[in-house]
């Protein structure tokens, strides 16, 4: 099962999918004892500027640096290049 990314025009260049559930492994002690544990998406909450409208979205890590550089987010602006 896969979750869209997607909002009308704010995120039309931006679509990305990424499993609703985390992925799942073992968590191995000092003494090499296995147990399980899922490892979580790094999510975080971001504003989205685009068109004048915000929009609050809960992002993981690699779509929030995506986000960064396209100066979507209204927390980072991209620098001006001279």
């Amino acid at each position: 099962m896969n979750l869209v990314l997607q909002s009308q025009s704010v995120m039309s260049s931006f679509t990305f999918k990424y499993p609703r559930t985390a992925h799942t492994g073992n968590k191995v002690s000092h003494a090499k004892n296995r147990s399980k544990r899922a490892f979580k998406y790094n999510l975080h909450t971001v504003t989205v500027v685009s068109e004048g409208a915000k929009q609050k979205m809960r992002v993981p890590t690699k779509v929030l640096r995506m986000l960064k550089k396209a100066g979507m987010t209204s927390h980072w602006t991209k620098p001006e290049e001279k």
